[in-house]
């Protein structure tokens, strides 16, 4: 089967209703740079046919991006933005800084403040959020204040950090985190996505900042404590 009738064939984990399929890298580049500076996009392997399906929406002050299709590799510039990626069955690998970073079915989260990055992935298949930094601190803000902590460490949001199932409380919120992403799927069918963009805008940047700074998940008595 040729790599352009397998992605076809194969359903993107949500949003398949807007589906683009691109049978270049480059045409893959053009896309995901409404997101993200990307650049120098190629297939991971040379001489390997490409295609890859892509979906991407805005929602409120987040993009959201799912895609699946051949394995490549590109570079991404230093940019405004942070991004989590979330594995549905591909594997990330992100040189940034000097360290290797990555995601992957078994380690699903990976998040990325807006350095430049060198960046490859085999078998992609996954969701992108991209996010401004200041809108991912201002939920974190909002969540501490409700628990009554005295402060929050924000500077996690300038490092990369993988997020892992080790702990039942992270592999619950990825689990609500994939959940909220699939209700795109529905809401854009119904045409309520509009209505509710606000409302899940912040849903999911509590929920990955809930990932990031774990702290933020306890209960006000417990930070009372």
């Amino acid at each position: 089967m040729s790599e352009i009738a397998r992605v076809r064939a194969s359903p993107l984990a949500a949003l398949e209703a807007i589906a683009v399929m691109a049978s270049s890298a480059r045409d893959c580049q053009a896309r995901v740079a409404r997101f993200l500076p990307v650049r120098d996009a190629h297939p991971l392997l040379s001489g390997q046919d490409y295609a890859h399906k892509t979906a991407s929406l805005q929602v409120g002050s987040l993009g959201v991006a799912v895609g699946l299709g051949s394995s490549f590799r590109f570079a991404v510039d230093n940019h405004e933005l942070v991004t989590f990626l979330l594995s549905s069955g591909g594997r990330t690998r992100v040189h940034l800084g000097g360290a290797t970073y990555g995601n992957s079915p078994e380690r699903p989260g990976l998040f990325l403040p807006g350095e430049g990055y060198h960046c490859e992935i085999s078998e992609a298949n996954g969701f992108v959020v991209t996010v401004r930094p200041e809108r991912l601190a201002s939920a974190a803000l909002a969540m501490a204040q409700e628990i009554g902590a005295d402060s929050v460490d924000l500077t996690v949001l300038q490092k990369p950090l993988e997020v892992g199932q080790e702990s039942g409380r992270s592999a619950h919120l990825l689990a609500l985190l994939r959940n909220t992403l699939l209700l795109l799927d529905g809401l854009h069918a119904s045409s309520a996505l509009e209505l509710q963009a606000r409302a899940l805008d912040d849903l999911i940047c509590r929920q990955i900042a809930g990932l990031l700074i774990p702290q933020l998940l306890r209960s006000k008595r417990a930070a009372d404590a």
